[in-house]
């Protein structure tokens, strides 16, 4: 495989990455489909665990044409985000432009999949919640992959001689600010914006999915992206866990100090698994 990309023209391997992401997509979408259907009546029709029946009986298609249209959204949404832009290629402008018109077309093939696999609610506030979740993931991702392509950058230009080295160890600062202004926006930011679209009787949002979903996801890529760029840098988990402490007592109580240990922890180990990774790729 690795000699398949060497001999394949640039164009040719972000076409050969696109068909691997979307097959990739289509098994992971087939598997996840049969995971939920295991938890609900086991369906009667002859395609088995693979489509979902609530979503059979909506529609009254044929299992066939409903199959069909779930491999092909789980296709086509695995090739799109393997066909994500890169932040360097172009203009200012230019950039903004094509990942404006990417990220709508993966958020239509993304709701299109979600319908399709039976996760489209009745309500519309459901619906933005799922597309405000893809939209933090993809500004997430997309953000890191800006911080790579900054970090680069700065590597070559040290290497010329066009900008000072920074100075490593386990408790830099300067390398990994804007990692920790990443942190910083987003573990302040997110939970008050969290809270006042969340319901009042149950909050699901700020009860449940940050503190298990949204904050370990972030606090593991982002150390991840640090370690892969800075080696270990252990003053990240620190701040990802310091940073919690003030909303859990605004917005929470002291048994919400589980977000403190569980942004640490997750930062920790992402960023030891970025520098290990790091060191082997040397």
């Amino acid at each position: 495989m690795r000699r398949l990309f060497k001999m394949t023209p640039l164009a040719g391997q972000r076409l050969l990455w696109a068909a691997l992401c979307g097959m990739a997509a289509t098994v992971l979408v087939s598997l996840g489909v049969v995971w939920l259907n295991s938890l609900s009546v086991m369906p009667d029709h002859s395609a088995g665990l693979i489509i979902r029946n609530t979503v059979l009986e909506a529609t009254g298609w044929p299992w066939q044409g409903l199959l069909a249209l779930e491999l092909v959204l789980a296709f086509a949404f695995g090739a799109a985000v393997g066909l994500a832009v890169p932040p360097m290629e172009g203009s200012g402008r230019a950039v903004a432009v094509r990942t404006a018109v990417h990220l709508a077309i993966s958020s239509g093939l993304y709701l299109g999949l979600c319908a399709v696999c039976g996760l489209w609610p009745g309500v519309r506030q459901g619906a933005l919640l799922l597309l405000g979740l893809y939209w933090f993931f993809y500004a997430v991702v997309w953000l890191l992959r800006y911080l790579h392509w900054r970090a680069e950058l700065d590597r070559i230009r040290a290497g010329l001689g066009l900008a000072p080295k920074t100075a490593g160890g386990p408790f830099q600062v300067r390398p990994i600010r804007a990692h920790l202004l990443l942190a910083a926006a987003v573990e302040l930011g997110l939970p008050p914006l969290l809270r006042l679209v969340d319901a009042v009787d149950v909050p699901v949002l700020t009860g449940l999915l940050y503190p298990f979903l949204l904050l370990p996801f972030f606090c593991l890529v982002t150390g991840w992206s640090a370690g892969r760029r800075f080696g270990v840098s252990l003053l990240y988990p620190a701040a990802c866990g310091a940073l919690t402490i003030p909303w859990v007592f605004l917005l929470y109580n002291s048994s919400a100090l589980f977000q403190t240990w569980t942004a640490a922890l997750f930062a920790l180990a992402g960023n030891l698994l970025g520098a290990l990774y790091k060191k082997f790729r040397k």
